[in-house]
């Protein structure tokens, strides 16, 4: 029994419907059905009287065991409360590669002003993977693209600034000198992570250069320090953001494409942290001031 199967259980017990559970839930309705039927499998019971795919109502244990989880749930939100203000400490993620020097520094200085006891520590991942680090509740919080959070009900989300689009290349790629618009990058490779995504961000990075006339030619690899070893060596280029760090280095060069990347900070919907909470403040606060 996991809570997942009991909050597929609550989300189609209060709305008498597998659609708009699996709707609420954001899951297919095979899943949210499957859900259910492994927590009936191990309770011993049938939670619904089912009088046909569209039609269901709660069996009489299936009553109990609502009012029942209904309990163990607000219970535990009071527990996770509880703890919550015992502990300040923040695990917060953000992409590998980024260069937030500008604003977190200030901001966390901030929030150790406001609560001595303020505590935070840092993980640079890939947006796949930090993700995976909320679910895994190996981070309490992450700053990432607004895309990657978007859809998810399960997350509490805020955009609070969004940053450039920009080319990056080196000195190393052949007549970088040349580059003067974005359609002079037409003969040049674009080096991206191999993502879950990468067909949804092909496309987009394919629109910001349809004007230049041209559809730029893709290459997936591994990972992000694969992508900037191989902009930094001259074999191409990449579609990056203004918060790259690796614009500061010797020898490369970026190109503003006008567009801008939504950012984030988000964290899972049942953590209760007055100290995530001062820290959206604090960041949000930063970026309207400097609006």
């Amino acid at each position: 029994m996991n809570d997942k199967q009991i909050e597929c259980f609550l989300q189609t017990a209060k709305h008498l419907s597998f659609t708009k559970a699996a709707q609420n839930l954001y899951l297919p309705q095979p899943a949210v059905s499957r859900y259910i039927s492994a927590l009936e499998e191990e309770l011993g019971v049938d939670l619904f009287i089912r009088e046909n795919s569209r039609h269901i109502s709660l069996s009489d244990e299936g009553t109990l065991y609502f009012n029942f989880f209904q309990r163990y749930f607000a219970e535990l939100h009071n527990i996770r409360k509880m703890l919550a203000n015992t502990t300040n400490h923040i695990r917060l993620g953000y992409n590998i590669g980024w260069n937030v020097s500008s604003f977190l520094p200030k901001v966390v200085n901030e929030c150790r002003n406001e609560d001595p006891d303020f505590m935070i520590s840092f993980e640079c991942l890939g947006f796949r993977d930090l993700l995976q680090a909320l679910e895994d509740k190996h981070l309490d919080a992450i700053i990432t693209s607004s895309d990657y959070v978007e859809g998810r009900a399960d997350l509490v989300r805020y955009k609070f600034t969004s940053i450039p689009r920009i080319v990056v290349y080196s000195e190393l790629l052949p007549d970088f000198d040349k580059i003067k618009t974005a359609a002079d990058f037409a003969s040049y490779t674009f080096y991206m992570i191999d993502d879950p995504r990468v067909g949804e961000l092909c496309q987009d990075i394919e629109l910001l250069f349809r004007p230049y006339g041209f559809v730029p030619r893709f290459t997936a690899v591994p990972n992000i320090n694969t992508v900037f070893a191989s902009v930094e060596n001259g074999l191409g280029v990449a579609v990056l953001d203004g918060w790259y760090q690796g614009i500061h280095h010797p020898g490369i060069h970026y190109f503003n494409l006008n567009d801008y990347l939504p950012i984030s900070i988000a964290w899972k919907r049942n953590t209760i942290s007055s100290s995530i909470d001062m820290l959206y403040k604090k960041i949000n606060e930063h970026f309207k001031s400097n609006d």
